[in-house]
C-alpha cells in the first residue's frame, strides 16, 4: 500500500474513504487548501456528509484524516453546523 506524500512534509494527501452504507472502498486523492464536504458512493450513490465534529468526509469515512487535521491546523470545516443533517442523499 502506497501513500502520496507532500514533498514539503510527511503528510498523507489520499485516503480510503469506505462507505458506511454499502461498504465499498475506494482511494482518492484529498485536497489540501479546501475541505470536502460531501462525497458520492460510487456503489450505492449515498451522499455522505461528515459525521458530527468532524470537519469533512476524510475525517469521518477515510482511512486517514484530512491534510490540516494530520499537520493539526484548523481545518475549513471545523464547527461545521451550517450543513443540515436533513439534507437528502442522493438517490
Amino acid at each position: 500500500m502506497t501513500r502520496r506524500q507532500n514533498s514539503h512534509s510527511a503528510l498523507i494527501l489520499d485516503s480510503v474513504l469506505t462507505c458506511p452504507h454499502c461498504g465499498h472502498s475506494k482511494r482518492e486523492d484529498m485536497p489540501v487548501d479546501a475541505c470536502q464536504f460531501f462525497y458520492e458512493c460510487e456503489s450505492c450513490k449515498t451522499l455522505l456528509r461528515p459525521q458530527p465534529g468532524d470537519c469533512c468526509v476524510f475525517c469521518s469515512f477515510g482511512s486517514v484524516k484530512c491534510p490540516p487535521v494530520q499537520a493539526q491546523r484548523q481545518c475549513c470545516g471545523e464547527g461545521l453546523g451550517a450543513i443540515p443533517a436533513d439534507r437528502p442523499q442522493v438517490t
